[in-house]
């Protein structure tokens, strides 16, 4: 019975750690990464405030090096950085939040 607890204990301490080890590789993403990666930006056209826009889509997007930024119709805007190990792409939110992108 007191293995359990102690199997616990040694998996909180390393899942974290894995974790780490995954994210710790990765990278900022580069402007054509993202793109080549997200379906869909090769119909986005510029419009005159700088953020792109797809036919018929009030959200504007502006992608750049490790980071990608949507303009909403209220003019709120929001942005993830983007890192990525040249396989996988994860979206990190202001809050260091973490997920697949």
């Amino acid at each position: 019975m007191r293995t359990l607890p102690a199997l616990a204990g040694f998996l909180s301490l390393l899942l974290p750690a894995m974790a780490f080890a995954e994210t710790a590789s990765m990278r900022t993403a580069s402007e054509a990464e993202i793109r080549s990666h997200l379906p869909g930006t090769a119909e986005l056209k510029e419009g005159k405030n700088g953020y792109e826009y797809r036919h018929g889509n009030k959200n504007g997007y502006k992608i750049s090096n490790g980071q990608v930024c949507v303009l909403f119709p209220n003019k709120s805007t929001d942005c993830v950085n983007v890192k990525t190990d040249g396989k996988k792409f994860q979206m990190i939110d202001r809050k260091g939040g973490r997920t697949r992108f």
